[in-house]
């Protein structure tokens, strides 16, 4: 199959007017497909364009589809997406210290004996650490490089959790030994096996605000495990839509609400900067109705 033939960002507009897409600004239409690019704002239009006869999806816009309505979605989405990676990145910076602080208690090198560790799934744990050899190969960081030069390259858990990323840590977790999972759990009032899941979910969450992927009507395959009905009015506002973006926010909401300094107020002043006259309702993130009145998002 041949690709698509390369279109001028003129042509790119010419496509979209025959599609029926509004042009109100053509400069500034240009301006944006310049800044962003057709292919990255075709996952901001792609819920307005309609089915045909058919039920096909057709390559015509809703009628009133407008690029400012795009433009909106997208700058909202960049506001989303940055202040959920920084509320990753608090969280992550707790649940080394936590991780680090209770395995390195075990062993100093705890992570490289396996018999002192509980591991699932036994392919796993070679896996994991080549990829952690391998950054701390490559790593130019003065805390790995004077590990390397002047400790002869011996890597204490302590210093190894630093190098993972939040998959890596995600792994480490999963091995840890059973009081050691329980213990880091219940800083956050939770159990071992829901914050495994949520460790892999946020992984995928991570990962899309990483690379600037699109994130406010996103859907996941990896849900979180939650607490029972009744003990967490917000976690129970999401048990029905845990594949949702709204969910993903909820739980850094929840985890971010038992790690000291996180500042709870900025996600949900993003959030309700959501554009009212896009074309789509906020419910798109997989909010419920009274979602400002719920405990974490008040």
């Amino acid at each position: 199959m041949e690709p698509k033939p390369h279109l001028t960002y003129p042509k790119q507009l010419e496509l979209l007017k025959k599609r029926g897409m509004l042009i109100d600004n053509a400069t500034a239409a240009l301006a944006l497909l310049q800044r962003t690019g057709y292919y990255t704002l075709s996952g901001y239009w792609y819920p307005f364009r309609v089915r045909d006869a058919d039920g096909v999806l057709s390559d015509q816009f809703r009628l009133g589809t407008s690029i400012t309505w795009v433009q909106a979605l997208w700058e909202f989405d960049n506001r989303l997406r940055s202040a959920t990676f920084v509320a990753i990145q608090h969280v992550e910076t707790y649940l080394r210290a936590l991780l680090a602080y209770a395995l390195g208690a075990i062993d100093p090198m705890v992570h490289r004996k396996p018999g002192l560790l509980s591991i699932d799934r036994a392919e796993d744990y070679p896996r994991w650490l080549d990829k952690l050899d391998r950054k701390v190969r490559e790593s130019r960081d003065d805390f790995v490089v004077h590990h390397r030069e002047n400790r002869q390259g011996v890597i204490p858990v302590w210093v190894a959790t630093d190098v993972l990323d939040w998959g890596g840590l995600s792994y480490l977790y999963s091995f840890a030994p059973p009081q050691v999972r329980a213990d880091v759990a219940a800083r956050f009032q939770l159990n071992a096996a829901q914050l495994k899941s949520w460790f892999k979910a946020l992984n995928v969450v991570r990962n899309v605000c990483a690379h600037h992927g699109r994130f406010f009507n996103r859907y996941y395959s990896l849900t979180p495990k939650l607490p029972l009905k009744g003990k967490v009015d917000s976690l129970d506002a999401i048990g029905s839509a845990k594949s949702t973006t709204f969910a993903m926010p909820t739980l850094l909401q929840y985890l971010g609400s038992h790690t000291t300094g996180t500042n709870m107020r900025i996600l949900p002043a993003v959030v309700r900067t959501f554009p009212k006259d896009a074309g789509m309702i906020i419910g798109a993130l997989g909010t419920p109705d009274d979602w400002e009145t719920l405990p974490l998002w008040k």
